[in-house]
């Protein structure tokens, strides 16, 4: 009954696919991400439509909905972060789920095979680091260092590595609409250039970055497909064309437990946290050589250096293993250290439950 929908059957049953399967693989969707999406596909394809800027409202989305009952829309619960804190028993479904994710899809024997095991994450690094303390006398208190970078100033990078060892190339991002000539030439050939305007990561320049950069470099070593990619949910910034890209090229794109990361992403276990001791290392060399401040110009080549010398095999293999992704092996994680984060929140509510027990009863 009524007039036609704007977009086809066909369409429709792809935006329902979409939306099912990310939120199977760890990425629930917001119904704002699926207006603009269909803005998107809209203006792409300029077709009649009766929205306001080819966006659809929440009549629409109502009806979306009835026509589709395999979705819903429920309220995301507001937990606090104690309450969110991680336990072994979520982290053990996290492995039993994704284990039983890649059986369901015919590709299990992904986890025997560290060349096809992928973490990608970004990171932050700024300019002006601090670089540890410094040597004076004893009992004089003005210690000053000159900055070598605006003091607040930071650079996101994109990076991505596998169980094997290797490193995909990275993406730098910067605040700019259009790269300035000076850092692009910078750029070594295989290194991705990005931009928004935040110099934060996006959602298109996470596209570029997957389109252009780490799809070829696959496909370029012979990396045999599919792949399995692991994501911080957080940051993943997955649209439309991304989902259909990664499902038509073969990368498998799942999310890690939500406010496990610091357990089970290499990237953030041991491979960043190598790349900013070198960082540190290479701005306080540059701080003895020249009065020259850090800038967005000379970031890559410094930059350049602190990731060839903080980004070894063994270092991202060691994180892998620790965070039992590879050997997969729920076993291999340090829950020992789980425990004391979870002994450390339920000390926190307690005392909190005393204070506030107190404060009640003076104001009896």
């Amino acid at each position: 009954m009524g007039p036609d929908t704007v977009l086809t059957v066909a369409e429709e049953a792809q935006l329902e696919k979409w939306i099912i399967e990310k939120a199977l693989l760890g990425f629930p969707m917001h119904p704002d991400e699926l207006k603009d999406s269909v803005q998107r596909v809209l203006k792409t394809i300029n077709r009649p439509n009766p929205f306001v800027d080819d966006r659809p409202g929440r009549k629409w989305l109502k009806l979306f909905l009835n026509r589709h009952p395999k979705i819903t829309q429920r309220s995301a619960e507001i937990i606090s972060k104690a309450r969110a804190s991680v336990s072994e028993a979520g982290i053990r479904n996290w492995f039993q789920e994704l284990n039983e994710y890649l059986q369901h899809e015919n590709c299990a024997e992904i986890l025997n095979d560290p060349s096809r095991i992928f973490n990608g994450d970004e990171t932050g690094l700024q300019t002006c680091p601090k670089t540890g303390k410094l040597l004076g006398p004893k009992n004089y208190r003005n210690f000053y260092e000159i900055a070598s970078g605006p003091e607040k100033e930071c650079i996101t990078v994109l990076c991505t590595f596998s169980a094997a060892g290797d490193s995909a190339p990275p993406m730098v991002v910067f605040p700019y609409k259009r790269i300035p000539r000076d850092i692009a030439v910078s750029f070594p050939d295989d290194w991705g250039i990005g931009r928004s305007d935040s110099g934060w990561m996006t959602s298109a320049t996470f596209y570029e970055y997957i389109a252009n950069i780490f799809l070829p470099w696959i496909l370029k070593r012979h990396i045999k497909l599919p792949i399995l990619l692991l994501l911080d949910g957080h940051k993943s910034h997955i649209g439309m064309d991304l989902y259909n890209l990664c499902t038509q090229k073969g990368i498998m794109l799942y999310c890690l437990l939500p406010n496990a990361t610091h357990i089970l992403q290499p990237c953030d276990v041991s491979v960043f946290k190598s790349i900013k001791v070198h960082w540190k290392e290479i701005v306080r060399q540059h701080k003895q050589k020249t009065t020259k401040s850090i800038t967005k110009n000379t970031f890559i080549p410094l930059f350049k250096k602190a990731y060839e010398q903080g980004v070894q095999p063994s270092i991202i293999k060691h994180g892998f293993r620790k965070c039992g992704i590879f050997p997969f092996d729920a076993d291999a994680v340090d829950y020992l250290d789980v425990f004391r984060k979870e002994e450390k929140n339920k000390k926190i509510i307690l005392i909190n439950k005393i204070l506030l027990m107190l404060v009640n009863t003076r104001l009896r």
